[in-house]
């Protein structure tokens, strides 16, 4: 069934697998600043980073095994690392865990030679060009055992030559951000950080396009009608965990009914479903004057997201006696009068106000108007200083500059001017060559990001700086009259 499934979608391979796959991580928007962060903690020696997420199954654990695949890619045998996902051990445990990860050796039972034997381990790679990463995931399963995280804190002190090691990665929820703001001795070794919200509309849409195109789907070609799109991501309010599930169970249930697009009734059946309420479509008759509820929830797992599920889309369906004029409705209908009738003197007010504006005249229009100079008396008559032979030929000597209008001067140089301005800050633009590229609010990587833009976006560049790696930033003009910075990494200068 396995392979009738995935070829009658037209698919190579399973798009919606839960178990984290960093080959299908689609890295866009916050995941690829984070993962640019990783990238620039490893390649700096920054020595700590921690990774945070508001609920579960946001993607922090696929996007640190896609830095260890990228990491492996990169340095080869060189490359080093330590992956603990199940970190409720006693400090002596955790050393001798990542020491045998480290080496690949069994680790001994003494607690100072783990140590010795890791920190040799470790200068050996640093010494051969290569890198080693420690990640502990779930972190936030140490929050009661302080002993286990002062420990970790003082393993990112293995440095040699004034440099470290390692760099140490510290993934879990909400819970561990908080607990480590509360020891300020380890936050502060955490230089690099990142928080992960969950993700909005357009973020649910592209992930499941990309993961249908990495598993083999035609990108001309699409499966998921909008509606379908929005009541997933409303239903599972913007985790990917619970969108690549009810996305699965939604093809699975339309390879069933043998339909050609995925729309309400096949994510309605799926939605069900996970829910424990079967396969029924939920249309549900209401009481009348009963507005359809909403429980709201934040799921901190999957377990806890089937235990309290959310309740399926509900329709209303009223019978042939009820009139719009009842008694429940008529309650409402006063309100929704008032509030239109305010919205109306509102547009009014605002058109008035527009129509008044229209007939003045726009104040950064610069007018350059031409003053009449005061008559200058006339003097008497003086004889011609040219030559006799020149008057009576009619010749006139060449008017000298001084004697020259001065009024079209200046409005020709303003003219040249302006020319000549316009023409120097419009030369140069930045071409986006990233699939995703980063606009932040400072030149480097640490500034605030303000937007993220597409591969292709061309942008007119106002300045250029270079930050203190040594890495060229130019800053842009975006929409609105607002700017920003782009790093040269991701961006092309040229000119038009």
């Amino acid at each position: 069934m396995t392979e009738e499934y995935l070829r009658y979608w037209g698919l190579d391979h399973h798009p919606f697998l839960l178990a984290p796959d960093g080959s299908m991580m689609c890295v866009t928007g916050q995941y690829f600043e984070c993962f640019e962060r990783l990238k620039y903690a490893i390649s700096t020696n920054k020595g700590g980073v921690v990774v945070a997420s508001e609920d579960a199954g946001l993607g922090k654990t696929t996007i640190l095994l896609k830095l260890i695949d990228e990491m492996k890619a990169e340095y080869g045998s060189h490359f080093r690392y330590a992956f603990v996902d199940h970190p409720t051990l006693t400090s002596d445990q955790m050393i001798g865990q990542i020491t045998g990860l480290i080496t690949g050796e069994m680790p001994a039972e003494d607690k100072l030679r783990n140590l010795t034997t890791l920190k040799d381990s470790l200068i050996a790679a640093r010494q051969e060009g290569g890198k080693s990463i420690i990640v502990i995931d779930e972190g936030q399963m140490l929050c009661e055992a302080r002993n286990v995280l002062q420990e970790l804190r003082v393993l990112i002190n293995l440095t040699h030559n004034n440099e470290y090691l390692h760099t140490f990665i510290l993934s879990g929820q909400k819970a561990l951000w908080d607990t480590l703001q509360e020891m300020p001795e380890f936050w502060q070794r955490l230089p690099v950080r990142y928080y992960f919200t969950p993700l909005r509309f357009e973020e649910t849409r592209e992930l499941i396009r990309y993961r249908l195109n990495k598993a083999g789907l035609d990108v001309a070609r699409e499966i998921f009608a909008q509606d379908a799109l929005e009541i997933i991501h409303k239903y599972s309010k913007g985790l990917p965990r619970t969108i690549i599930a009810v996305s699965d169970l939604a093809l699975l249930n339309g390879y069933n009914d043998k339909t050609r697009k995925i729309g309400f009734k096949e994510v309605s059946k799926a939605i069900n479903s996970m829910s424990g309420r079967g396969e029924s479509l939920p249309y549900i008759v209401a009481d009348r004057g009963e507005a359809p509820k909403e429980t709201v929830r934040a799921p901190s797992d999957t377990a806890a997201a089937m235990r309290n599920p959310a309740p399926p889309l509900e329709y209303v369906s009223h019978s042939a006696s009820t009139t719009f004029f009842d008694s429940s409705s008529r309650q409402y209908l006063k309100p929704v009068l008032v509030t239109l009738l305010i919205l109306l003197f509102i547009f009014i007010g605002a058109a008035g106000y527009r129509f008044v504006l229209a007939t003045k005249q726009p104040q950064n229009t610069i007018v350059i108007k031409e003053v009449q100079k005061p008559e200058v008396p006339k003097e008497p008559a003086v004889e011609s200083a040219q030559p006799k032979d020149q008057q009576e030929t009619g010749e006139t000597r060449p008017q000298t500059q001084a004697e020259a209008p001065p009024e079209k001067d200046v409005i020709a140089a303003f003219k040249d001017e302006m020319k000549k301005k316009n023409e120097s800050t419009q030369n140069r633009v930045a071409i986006v060559r990233a699939p995703a590229a980063n606009i932040r609010s400072g030149p480097g990587i640490e500034s605030q990001r303000i937007l993220t833009i597409v591969q292709g976006e061309i942008l007119p560049i106002l300045d250029e700086r270079s930050d203190n790696t040594g890495m060229k930033w130019y800053k842009v003009g975006l929409y609105g009259n607002r700017t920003g910075w782009i790093a040269s990494q991701v961006a092309t200068a040229t000119t038009k």
